[in-house]
């Protein structure tokens, strides 16, 4: 075997820590990924169980005027709005065309989701749903925002219906993943790509210095 390694696998053994080094770097960006997709799962169950609450709390009350509940509405999903990259927004349909009915406080470009047809075709035909629609922010970059709407209150007719939608993207994520983990997932690898090229280079010197003896090999 040491006399194997001394001869045409060499080379390709001197590759081996550069493999495992571009392996390793695949996995922690795989991983880190993972994380900030469970953490914007995480941003995004939290506005839907807003919403539903928020719809849970009109539904209980069947007898009451439609219209007495648009103040609260209309409060409730402009405190969404103002959270950290929320996007939240009360509408009305009205004659053939969708109105919004909630103040909106943008950081950037307004972000107006019914401009999509395929997402006001998808809020004309269900009680609530998720949609995702690709938009780049103001001087930021590209990204995905997840959508959650809902109709309330479904005991009213269609006119007599709001529409609440929010949404989420990667930016929304205030909680981050702290230095150490990245900085010990790297020096990690600098440790392991040093042990192993160490071992290696020692496994080759061995093979060599098996080649060149002479006699016996195995002396006691």
């Amino acid at each position: 075997m040491i006399a194997q390694v001394g001869h045409k696998w060499r080379k390709y053994l001197l590759l081996m820590p550069m493999l495992f080094l571009a392996m390793n770097a695949i996995y922690f960006k795989f991983t880190t990924d993972e994380i900030r997709s469970a953490l914007l799962n995480e941003k995004y169950i939290e506005i839907v169980n807003a919403v539903d609450m928020l719809g849970a709390a009109v539904e209980a009350n069947p007898e009451k005027f439609w219209l007495d509940f648009q103040d609260n509405v209309c409060d409730s999903v402009e405190f969404l709005d103002k959270l950290y990259q929320i996007y939240a927004g009360v509408y009305k349909f009205e004659g053939d065309r969708f109105v919004s009915i909630s103040e909106h406080f943008h950081e950037s470009t307004p972000f107006e989701p019914l401009e999509y047809s395929q997402f006001v075709d998808m809020v004309t035909k269900q009680e609530n749903g998720s949609f995702i629609i690709g938009y780049t922010l103001d001087h930021q970059s590209y990204a995905e925002v997840h959508l959650y709407f809902k109709w309330m209150p479904m005991y009213s007719p269609v006119d007599e219906r709001f529409l609440v939608v929010a949404g989420v993207s990667a930016q929304s994520i205030i909680s981050s993943i702290s230095i150490w983990v990245s900085v010990g997932q790297w020096v990690s690898m600098a440790i392991t790509f040093v042990l192993n090229t160490w071992l290696i280079l020692m496994i080759i010197r061995m093979g060599n210095i098996y080649k060149k003896r002479v006699g016996d090999k195995w002396r006691n």
